[in-house]
């Protein structure tokens, strides 16, 4: 019967160690980028905080530490099952340690949290051939996990520099009056913009399918928003389109294109359900302009209706 109850326990080990190993693969390595337990953590964040702005701001670094955390503590806890049905039989300690004090499953995890962590103090070895073989495979398991962790902050923050970037292209553009341009006889350059705009906007679209939680780090500033600057980009598509330049046209119906694309993936993926039909971009941007500055518009808006009525 004991061997029933242990062979069940390291099972559940093992499920466990396979559960945390899949999420981070699909998180880290997919290219779609849908971990189901990040996911998770990352929406139900957002919902909590969604009404406190700027609480907000820290829901995308916060969720990331969260993630990280229990992805290692998944490792620790199943690798610990798989290694509690053998302690302390199957383990040497030090002339100090009597495993008798400890329990066995409480023993276990602080042999898997020092083996994950490859800090090696030495003090509990196992002696069985195939735990010798086992455990640095944790070891490694560990190491590889603290490297995915590092590549995925540097992996966020390449994106999260583009759409910034992009985000204060166009503040820039619009402040310029770009798209009021495009109306009289334009420049060639302007076609160029247009495309790079275009081309930009893909990128960003990219960027959130290969890292979806991207979408959960709020900007305060306004100019580095991107939910707050794609209406001036759909405006230059708009004015482009009925540019009397050619070229500048089919710049425009380029940005167009890729604003039209990037309106139907936010839809799908945050603003609304997968199979649904997605409304028109504009309003699709409009969603994504609440979701991210929701407070902020309505003190915007309250102080538009003040300036009115000291007029």
């Amino acid at each position: 019967m004991d061997w029933i109850v242990s062979g069940l326990i390291s099972t559940l080990g093992v499920a466990v160690v396979v559960i945390g190993g899949y999420d981070v693969f699909h998180t880290l390595l997919n290219p779609s980028g849908r971990g189901t337990i990040s996911r998770l953590i990352f929406t139900v964040s957002w919902r909590a905080t969604r009404r406190a702005r700027r609480l907000g701001v820290a829901v995308g670094p916060a969720a990331v530490v969260v993630v990280i955390a229990i992805w290692a503590g998944m490792q620790v806890v199943g690798w610990a099952l798989i290694y509690t049905p053998h302690i302390p039989e199957s383990f040497a300690y030090s002339h100090s340690i009597d495993p008798a004090r400890f329990v066995a499953f409480w023993e276990a995890v602080y042999f898997s949290g020092a083996t994950l962590t490859t800090l090696g103090f030495g003090d509990t070895v196992p002696v069985e051939a195939w735990l010798r073989v086992l455990v640095p495979g944790e070891a490694l398991a560990g190491f590889a996990l603290l490297s995915a962790s590092a590549t995925w902050f540097l992996q966020l923050h390449g994106a999260l520099a583009r759409r910034r970037s992009l985000a204060l292209r166009l503040s820039q553009l619009q402040e310029a009056g770009f798209a009021d341009s495009l109306a009289e006889a334009p420049r060639p350059s302007a076609a160029v913009i247009i495309e790079s705009i275009a081309e930009q906007i893909a990128v960003a679209r990219v960027d959130y399918v290969q890292s979806t939680e991207t979408y959960y780090f709020r900007d305060l500033d306004e100019r580095a928003s991107l939910s707050s600057a794609l209406h001036a980009a759909w405006g230059i598509a708009e004015s482009a389109l009925a540019s009397p330049d050619a070229e500048v046209r089919q710049s425009g119906a380029i940005l167009d294109a890729a604003l039209r694309d990037l309106a139907q993936y936010l839809h799908g993926a945050f603003l609304g359900a997968r199979r649904s039909p997605a409304p028109t971009a504009p309003e699709v941007f409009e969603s994504y302009v609440a979701d991210h500055h929701r407070h902020q518009r309505r003190r915007s808006g309250t102080r538009r209706r003040d300036v009115s009525a000291g007029e």
